[in-house]
């Protein structure tokens, strides 16, 4: 599946397809201007439930660009985050 695939797709149900949404909104620092979001994810989640999803998707965030400017690369699973080969240590 690539690009926005995931909107006409039947994998996912209605409510999976709104934390994908939040959480590109959230990625592309956009969530703030789009209410139409924000109110799906309020008919779907608790205020809890949202704050934890929202913090979730900071978080991968913040991990993903700490990775990037420290050159690291993320190993698949069992693997372990190394320094590239040829980076400055």
């Amino acid at each position: 599946m690539e690009g926005d695939d995931w909107k006409e797709s039947s994998l996912f149900s209605v409510k999976e397809k709104a934390v994908i949404r939040w959480a590109e909104e959230v990625s592309n620092l956009t969530a703030k201007e789009n209410d139409l979001a924000f109110e799906e994810m309020r008919r779907y989640f608790s205020t809890e439930q949202l704050v934890s999803l929202t913090v979730l998707c900071g978080m991968w965030n913040m991990t993903g660009r700490v990775a990037e400017a420290l050159h690291l690369v993320v190993e698949p699973p069992g693997g372990r985050i190394a320094f590239q080969e040829g980076s400055a240590e």
